[in-house]
């Protein structure tokens, strides 16, 4: 049985891709970090390996990805929120990329040759021109965050890593991924919280920011599924953008979760939530990664979308 270890496994897309993997009959190691909750994989924790590691603790990670001494590696740990990164530059980019750099570094030194996956991320591009859409993995990157940046620095580091120790490293760079247990810093989650907040109030008013932009959104699951494929079928020293291909705008997306309501809502802006730097419009072109690896999401966006809104009012009746 081959064996994987997902950083960041008790994560949103982590615990996804833990189930993906058992379904996979891969047997599954994964880095939590210690203090944090547990309770995306509350589910699977008896068939899955978990192991309590600080990624910024050098000699913690050796040891312990000696003992594994993995065939796959899915490092999706990392402080993950482009809004909260202004508030904590340091902190994310310590985090980030230390983290990657340790992690790559005890692979190196057990001569692994694991195939191993670093997820970068959609925001490496920045706000670019709509001549630039959808984006190809040749545009260039113009990072608009502290997190953006580290995801930047991870992508490259990553690459040197390739180019220098001939680790078996494929980057991807995955666009909005949304579904149950993403975190309700992210604005699906957040939607979908907030109303079923209110539903078991019986109405009220959910306060939202910018809804004039425009994403595209993978269901999670497809995602993961994606990771896995990059690495059995992608090439090494490759980087792949993966997502749907076709935006839709806040507004569009808020409206298809208030339908789903079982109550009245009503919608007010709130300057607070609006980012200190936004990109208007993104998605990808991800024809070099379906054409290489075969993928093709199966889970359209109303399913997304029910499912996330389920999630959000199963944690509301405890």
């Amino acid at each position: 049985m081959k064996k994987a270890l997902i950083t960041g496994i008790a994560g949103f897309a982590g615990s996804h891709l833990a189930e993906f993997l058992l379904s996979q009959k891969i047997e599954v190691f994964g880095f939590y970090l210690p203090g944090h909750s547990i309770e995306n994989v509350d589910l699977i924790k008896e068939k899955i390996n978990l192991i309590a590691c600080d990624l910024s603790n050098k000699k913690d990670v050796e040891d312990k990805v000696y003992k594994i001494n993995p065939d796959y590696v899915f490092h999706l740990a990392a402080f993950a929120s482009p809004a909260q990164s202004f508030k904590n530059p340091r902190q994310t980019l310590e985090n980030n990329i230390v983290g990657q750099l340790n992690l790559l570094e005890a692979l190196v030194k057990i001569k692994s040759q694991a195939k191993i996956l670093i997820v970068g991320s959609a925001d490496e591009y920045g706000n670019v021109d709509a001549s630039d859409l959808p984006i190809a993995e040749d545009t260039s990157l113009a990072p608009p965050s502290p997190y953006a940046v580290s995801k930047v620095a991870q992508d490259l580091l990553g690459l040197q890593f390739f180019l220098h120790h001939n680790l078996n490293i494929v980057r991807v760079r995955p666009f909005n991924h949304i579904g149950p247990r993403q975190s309700a810093s992210f604005v699906v989650a957040a939607f979908a919280s907030q109303i079923a907040q209110l539903e078991k109030k019986g109405g009220g008013t959910i306060r939202v920011g910018n809804l004039e932009t425009w994403r595209e959104f993978t269901d999670v699951r497809d995602m993961v599924r994606a990771y896995f494929l990059a690495l059995e079928k992608g090439k090494v020293g490759s980087v792949y953008n993966i997502g749907v291909g076709k935006p839709a705008k806040i507004a569009q997306i808020l409206k298809i979760l208030l339908s789903l309501s079982y109550v009245k809502i009503k919608v007010a802006a709130d300057k607070k939530l609006y980012r200190p730097v936004d990109i208007v419009k993104i998605y990808c072109d991800s024809s070099k990664f379906r054409k290489e690896c075969g993928w093709r999401p199966k889970i359209n966006i109303e399913k997304t979308l029910s499912d996330t809104i389920d999630y959000e009012r199963g944690k509301q009746n405890g």
